[in-house]
């Protein structure tokens, strides 16, 4: 009985502020960053309930992102850069710095986690390989997402 009295209170007080960040395609700066204090299970609870709980349009469950702030899915999320080269856009995470290689519904919310950031990356195909995943999108500012870049910053509270 005591083992469970210690989860509930674990599972039902409210975590310390955990700082949650997207990074859009065209620019380093964030555009919509908040805290989060209600406590959540993991990782993408927390964003698809903060995505919900602010109107921002958005595709996913827990398991992960197909699009939020309106980006493309499908072959829209698609770049052929020549005949050889294509790039495959997504969201990509990252909790405390650290990219995990899971589902967002795998890492858990601790005491201990901080932020969690959300950028829009590509995985580059090159010359039949996949030869990167997650670079985020900024660093190229692809003309087909950033001729209409989501340019307002939103600081959430």
């Amino acid at each position: 009985m005591k083992t469970f009295i210690t989860l509930l209170v674990f599972f039902v007080v409210p975590a310390q502020a955990v700082e949650l960040k997207f990074i859009g395609p065209c620019s380093a700066d964030f555009i919509m960053r908040t805290e989060v204090r209600e406590a959540y299970r993991n990782v993408g609870e927390l964003t698809v309930a903060t995505l919900a709980k602010f109107g921002i349009p958005h595709e996913g469950t827990e398991e992960g992102l197909a699009s939020a702030f309106s980006t493309p899915t499908g072959k829209g999320a698609l770049e052929v850069v020549s005949d050889i080269e294509l790039r495959a856009y997504g969201w990509c995470y990252s909790v405390d710095g650290v990219a995990p290689e899971v589902y967002p519904n795998e890492i858990a919310i601790t005491p201990t986690t901080k932020s969690i950031v959300w950028h829009f990356g590509f995985a580059r195909y090159y010359k039949g390989e996949w030869i990167t995943q997650c670079t985020p999108a900024h660093t190229i500012r692809p003309a087909f997402l950033c001729e209409d870049p989501l340019a307002e910053s939103r600081d959430l509270k």
